[in-house]
């Protein structure tokens, strides 16, 4: 009897142990091609790491960090960051919300528009980078044809030769492409919100802003929240857009700090610059998530 009990207790352990067990090989997948990296990027920009220069890589501490911080470029890029990261997520929210309000209604065509807000989702960002390059030529763009067609304009307008034109044009170029992600988020919060609600309000005497105010707004929280810190992080380390568009010009009135990050390692060849430049994005891409999380908690539940 003893025998049988102690054979039942191996038994149980062996089956409890085996989820971690089998958890095991994934956390070291995990571990090898993302923390092993990540361990090696913050050691590496702790030295001079000059690619032309492979033998001498002194200790230097942090002064890949300061030389980059003290820059011009630094504060360039990332002013010119933080215009481009809030116009891109305020104006993809809203062109999610706009979308997904639309796709949830029975208007007659909703289908249809379903797959054409869709679609700029299912293309490639440098392809769509360099549709965007194409429509807004300044020799032969089709946006600007248009308008010459029109009678609009008297000539081509060089949307990518001017700064202030060349940013709205990577703003607008942005929201194409990630619009539709932001869509599918809030559609899918909007076809869980109860009708009970909707018509509880509606005999309240509650119109369609009140509505959506005090009822769609509150319970869409948590899919907002996730779309806010997806599209942020996508905003911060943006660059197919940026590498295809522009190049970071005209005068570097385009060069995101991802992009000052890329110059230094394959134009300057500074990889320690480059180094030090990713963690402090990755620490500022951090703190804002953690902003967001504490600004935009909420007990929402949606059942």
């Amino acid at each position: 009897m003893a025998v049988e009990s102690a054979k039942a207790a191996s038994s149980r352990r062996k089956s409890n142990a085996f989820p971690y067990w089998s958890v095991i090989p994934v956390l070291l997948f995990i571990a090898l091609f993302t923390l092993y990296p990540v361990y090696t990027a913050i050691k590496e920009s702790f030295f001079l790491n000059i690619i032309t220069q492979p033998r001498n890589n002194p200790f230097i501490g942090l002064k890949n960090y300061t030389e980059v911080m003290t820059s011009y470029y630094f504060l360039s890029s990332l002013g010119t960051t933080s215009i481009y990261t809030l116009a891109t997520v305020a104006g993809v929210i809203l062109f999610g919300m706009v979308a997904a309000l639309v796709m949830n209604t029975s208007i007659m065509l909703s289908n249809f528009l379903k797959v054409i807000i869709l679609l700029p989702w299912a293309v490639s960002t440098v392809v769509g980078g360099l549709l965007w390059k194409w429509i807004l030529n300044s020799d032969f763009g089709i946006f600007s044809g248009i308008l010459y067609s029109l009678g609009f304009i008297k000539e081509y307008i060089p949307f990518l030769s001017n700064p202030v034109l060349a940013k709205i044009s990577l703003v607008v170029a942005h929201i194409w492409k990630e619009g539709p992600l932001a869509a599918i988020f809030i559609l899918s919060g909007l076809q869980l919100i109860p009708k009970d609600l909707y018509e509880s309000a509606g005999l309240d005497g509650g119109n369609k802003w009140s509505m959506f105010r005090l009822v769609t707004l509150p319970l869409l929280r948590p899919i907002l929240l996730v779309v806010l810190v997806f599209e942020t992080v996508t905003s911060i380390l943006s660059f197919d857009l940026v590498y295809v568009m522009t190049g970071g010009g005209p005068a570097d009135s385009t060069a995101l700090i991802s992009w000052f990050a890329y110059s230094e390692i394959f134009k300057s060849l500074n990889l320690g610059h480059g180094l030090a430049l990713s963690i402090i994005i990755a620490i500022i891409t951090l703190a804002l998530i953690s902003v967001y999380l504490r600004a935009l908690k909420t007990d929402y539940t949606i059942h």
